[in-house]
């Protein structure tokens, strides 16, 4: 089964079977702007995921722009590979940023620093986290520039459980 991390109102969140739900989703023929899909989704996940229920419509928001990131990824043929770090998988590394929109005054300085594009800036000027896995583990320099303090990353001693290589199956 397959594992995603996603952020969710800016919190990371760690999910089984996200790719199977998409798989049969688009074989279907389901499309992102359908009413009610991403409650439909929500449903689906809570069969391998607990979703708080406080949460579930930004969940459900969520869902369908991943879900309209796998479609984009599934039409051009391929799915993106961020590769591994220190023998684990990228998207298993939960080190990415976090931007508070309220503290965002959209100077856009972390956007020209960033060369992964990680981040990316929103219709209201103010930038947001659009690609998080393609952010280099360690590095926090997008946060080191921005003058209001709004992007934050989890703590450095989060990669000490990364030391060590993975056990192979």
């Amino acid at each position: 089964m397959s594992y995603r991390q996603i952020i969710v109102d800016g919190t990371p969140a760690g999910l089984r079977g996200l790719e199977e739900i998409f798989a049969d989703l688009r074989a279907m023929g389901r499309l992102p702007g359908e009413p009610g899909l991403g409650a439909e989704i929500v449903a689906l996940a809570e069969a391998h995921n607990y979703i708080p229920p406080t949460a579930q419509e930004a969940f459900a928001a969520t869902f369908v722009r991943e879900y309209a990131v796998y479609l984009d990824q599934q039409g051009e043929g391929r799915r993106r590979d961020y590769g591994t770090w220190r023998g684990y998988p990228r998207e298993q590394i939960p080190w990415f940023p976090t931007v508070n929109e309220d503290l965002c005054d959209g100077c856009a300085l972390c956007l020209r620093l960033c060369r992964t594009h990680a981040l990316g800036g929103g219709e209201d000027g103010r930038v947001r986290v659009e690609d998080p896995f393609a952010c280099v583990v360690g590095c926090s320099s997008c946060a080191n520039v921005c003058k209001p303090g709004a992007i934050t990353f989890p703590p450095r001693t989060l990669l000490d459980a990364y030391k060590t290589f993975p056990k192979s199956k």
